[in-house]
C-alpha cells in the first residue's frame, strides 16, 4: 500500500484556495466574461495541473466557445481523475457528437444518465446522440423520459417535435415545435408583445403583426402562408430588418413592412411566422404550394444575366454554389463544408461556376485561387433580393442546407441540396424530393459526417446534366436541371 499523502499546510489568511478561484471562474463564465473565466482556470492549472475541477470547468467553457479540440482532452482528463461528475460526461457527449465520434458520444451520454438519472437535460443530450446515430425510437423514448422528469423542459419538447416532424407526424409535431421560443437561445429575441396572439380567427377590420421570428430559411419557407393569412385579416404588417424588407416588402399581401420594433404601428393581434403551419393545421398533404410565391426583380435578374454573360462568353451550364451556412447556427458544423470538398463538382467539364457564398470563408480563399474559373459574387450581393435575382439568372444552384435553397425553391428555381445526417426535420427521411418545394432535389448523407459519397453522386448527376446541355442546339439556353 502506498504511503498516504501529507496533509497540505493551511493557506495564509487572504490567500485564495483553488476552489474559490474556480468559483470566480464559474461566475465569470455565467456572466459571459469568457476570457476572464479561461484565464482563471489556466492560472489554477498552472499551480495544480492535475486538479479535476479546473480541468472539467475549463473544458466546459472551451466547449461552449466551439473550441472542441481543446475542450475534449481537458474533459477526458477530468473524468479520468474523477469519473462520477455527470456534467463532464454530458459535455463530452455533446462534443463527441459534433466531431462525429458517435460511439464515444453514446458512452458519455449513458455515463451522464447513470450518474444523474433524474436530470432531464442529460436525457435530452443522450436523445440527441441516439438521433444522430439513426436510433429514432430510442431518441423519442429519451425525450419522453426527460419530460417525465421535467414536463416544462423546452429542449425536450423541441427535440421531440423536430423528430415527429421529420417522421411526417405533423399534428403532434407542430404542438411540440411550438416550444422553440422557450429555448435558452430564444430568450430575449422578442420584446414584450402589446397585443394578443392570433389564433387564426377572422378579423374583418383588423391589423395583424406578423413577426419573422426564426432564421432566414424558415422565414422564406413559411412566407407561403401569407396569402392564407390575408384571407382572414385585411391589413398585414411584417417586420423586421433589412432582409425581411428585401424579401417581403414588395409582397402583394403585405400592407406595411417595418424595419425595427420602435416603428411598429398599432395592431390588433400578432403572430409568429413560424407558428402559421400549426395555426392552419398543416399536414403532409395540405402544405400550401403556390409556387413560385417569391419573385425576383426583373431588372436585377437582367443585371446578373449580363454579368454572367460577360464573365462566361461561352454559353455553358451555369451553376451557383454555396457550401457554408451562418456560422452562429447551432447545426452549422454538421451542415457546412469546406470548398476543397467540392473538388469533384468543380472538376465537371462544361460547367461555369458562380460562388454565392456570403461571407466567403477566409480558409477557403487559397482553394478558390486554384479555380480561376470560379466567379465569386458574394461580396456584390446586397441582400436576399439580390441573391434571388442572381439565382434566377443561373441554370442550377447546388448548396448545403441553408437559406439560399429555400429562396431557390420559393422562386421555383432548380436546386440540389446537400443534406447532412440527421437531416433537418423539413426534409423528412430517405427522400430525394421534398414536399415543401417541387424544384429541389436532395443528395443525402447515409452516415453522419460522410460527405465524399454525397459530393460524388452530385458530381455524376452534374456531369450528366452538362452533357445534355452540351448536346443542345448551338445558341439554345442551357437545359434546366431535371
Amino acid at each position: 500500500m502506498s504511503e498516504a499523502a501529507p496533509t497540505p499546510a493551511p493557506l495564509p489568511p487572504g490567500v485564495e484556495t483553488p476552489e474559490q478561484a474556480l468559483n470566480r471562474a464559474l461566475n465569470a463564465a455565467k456572466a459571459r466574461r469568457t476570457n476572464e473565466a479561461i484565464g482563471i482556470c489556466r492560472d489554477v492549472l498552472a499551480a495544480n495541473p492535475e486538479l479535476p475541477g479546473a480541468l472539467g470547468l475549463l473544458g466546459g467553457i472551451l466547449g461552449q466557445e466551439g473550441r472542441n479540440d481543446e475542450a475534449i482532452p481537458l474533459l477526458e482528463a477530468a473524468v479520468a481523475r474523477l469519473p462520477n461528475v455527470a456534467n463532464w460526461h454530458l459535455n463530452l457527449c455533446a462534443l463527441y457528437r459534433v466531431k462525429n465520434r458517435l460511439e464515444d458520444s453514446l458512452r458519455a451520454g449513458l455515463e451522464a444518465v447513470k450518474h444523474s438519472p433524474e436530470t432531464a437535460p442529460h436525457r435530452v443530450e443522450l436523445a440527441l446522440t441516439h438521433l444522430t446515430r439513426g436510433e429514432r425510437d430510442e431518441a423519442a423514448r429519451q425525450f419522453r423520459e426527460a419530460l417525465a422528469r421535467e414536463p416544462e423542459n423546452p429542449a425536450a419538447h423541441m427535440g421531440l417535435g423536430e423528430l415527429l416532424l421529420s417522421l411526417g407526424e405533423y399534428g403532434p409535431g407542430w404542438m411540440e415545435y411550438a416550444w422553440r421560443n422557450k429555448l435558452d437561445q430564444a430568450r430575449g429575441t422578442l420584446p414584450r408583445m402589446k397585443a394578443a396572439p392570433w389564433n387564426g380567427m377572422r378579423l374583418p377590420q383588423g391589423k395583424l403583426l406578423i413577426v419573422a421570428d426564426q432564421g432566414f430559411g424558415d422565414m422564406i419557407q413559411f412566407a407561403r402562408y401569407i396569402p392564407m393569412v390575408r384571407e382572414r385579416v385585411p391589413h398585414l404588417i411584417i417586420g423586421w430588418g433589412p432582409e425581411v424588407t428585401a424579401l417581403l416588402g414588395r409582397h402583394p399581401d403585405i400592407a406595411e413592412c417595418i424595419p425595427s420594433w420602435a416603428e411598429v404601428p398599432e395592431h390588433d393581434a400578432y403572430v409568429l411566422l413560424s407558428s402559421l403551419p400549426q395555426i392552419f393545421h398543416t399536414e403532409l398533404d395540405t402544405i400550401p404550394l403556390p409556387i413560385p410565391y417569391l419573385h425576383p426583380d426583373p431588372d436585377r435578374v437582367g443585371f446578373w444575366r449580363a454579368r454572367f454573360d460577360a464573365a462566361f462568353p461561352a454559353r455553358r451550364l451555369r451553376v451557383g454554389l454555396a457550401w457554408s451556412g451562418r456560422p452562429s447556427h447551432p447545426n452549422n458544423p454538421r451542415r457546412s463544408l469546406r470548398l476543397a470538398s467540392l473538388a469533384p463538382l468543380l472538376a465537371v467539364p462544361g460547367v461555369d461556376f458562380v460562388s454565392l457564398q456570403k461571407p466567403f470563408p477566409p480558409e477557403d480563399r487559397a482553394v478558390a485561387s486554384g479555380h480561376p474559373g470560379l466567379l465569386a459574387i458574394g461580396d456584390e450581393l446586397a441582400d436576399f433580393a439580390d441573391t434571388g435575382a442572381a439565382i434566377a439568372a443561373l441554370d442550377l444552384l447546388i448548396s448545403v442546407d441553408t437559406a439560399v435553397v429555400h429562396l431557390a425553391g420559393a422562386m421555383a428555381r432548380e436546386a440540389w441540396v446537400l443534406v447532412p445526417e440527421p437531416a433537418d426535420w423539413r426534409w423528412l427521411l430517405g427522400r430525394e424530393d421534398t414536399v415543401w418545394y417541387h424544384t429541389l432535389r436532395l443528395f443525402r448523407q447515409t452516415r453522419a459526417g460522410e460527405w465524399a459519397p454525397v459530393i460524388e453522386r452530385a458530381a455524376q448527376a452534374l456531369a450528366t446534366l452538362a452533357g445534355r446541355s452540351a448536346a443542345a442546339a448551338p445558341g439554345a439556353p442551357a437545359l434546366v436541371a431535371g
